[in-house]
């Protein structure tokens, strides 16, 4: 059985979870607040969520880290062995306590979104979210300003952008030092010997890394990427951790 980890799983034109972002708006929003989610229903039809490179150890303890070819590859969380199941989020929509969850599900559903008129980024929330109503309990205005609450997702928005800047600039150093190449991933799904082959993704070649010139060492060393490259090679072996969900989820 192959399947392929689709980590560019959004869409062409629209970010992955998002249906109908807009930018929040002082007037039509003044009553408006944000209820907290109560499940994960949004992320359960995908097996893959990007990562920020400052996430790469957290995510390496729970998830296989890889790249989603393309001009500027995408790291991703590989979270289901099928493209359109995260084996994360149960058949309750709640994400697998004690797991790490993604920045990139936790800013859901605020968005930061291009406004090329202004040539500024704005704030936006996805419509297609039920989480916002009059009887909302974090108010997204106080008065004429936006309220904590929305100032609050405004920084988190911001500063996953700036750490998007941070990843881009890793992964460019990964490609310019040709350490990227496709990978195969063969995992055992039962006791009868049965293998998945996962295809579709690209990993760190190590033996390519370990061949680096001291100095490129130095530098990256300087730079904190060493521990991003061993974050990714060392989740690895997290894909029978994804065939030990899948066989639960399937006993049930």
């Amino acid at each position: 059985m192959t399947s392929q980890p689709n980590p560019t799983a959004p869409e062409a034109q629209m970010p992955m979870f998002y249906t109908a972002p807009r930018p929040l708006d002082r007037v039509r929003d003044a009553k408006m607040g944000m209820n907290r989610p109560t499940n994960f229903s949004f992320a359960a039809k995908t097996n893959a969520i990007p990562l920020l490179v400052d996430e790469f150890p957290m995510a390496a303890a729970y998830y296989p880290i890889v790249f989603a070819d393309g001009p500027l590859p995408v790291p991703a969380a590989v979270v289901g062995l099928k493209n359109d199941e995260n084996l994360f989020v149960g058949k309750d929509q709640v994400w697998v306590a004690g797991t790490y969850l993604p920045a990139y599900v936790r800013r859901y559903p605020f968005i930061l979104m291009d406004d090329p008129d202004n040539k500024q980024f704005v704030l936006c929330v996805d419509e297609g979210c039920n989480l916002i109503a009059e009887t909302g309990e974090f108010p997204l205005f106080s008065g004429e300003e936006p309220s904590d609450f929305t100032k609050s997702a405004m920084e988190f928005c911001a500063a996953l952008r700036q750490q998007g800047e941070a990843t881009d600039e890793f992964v460019k150093a990964l490609k310019a030092h040709d350490l990227l190449v496709p990978n195969n991933a063969e995992v055992a799904t039962g006791a009868g010997g049965s293998q998945m082959q996962l295809s579709g993704f690209l990993v760190i070649d190590p033996k390519k890394f370990d061949e680096l010139p001291d100095s490129v060492i130095l530098q990256w060393r300087k730079k904190g990427w060493l521990g991003l490259v061993y974050a990714q090679l060392l989740s690895s072996h997290r894909w029978q951790g994804l065939v030990e969900l899948m066989q639960a989820r399937t006993a049930v």
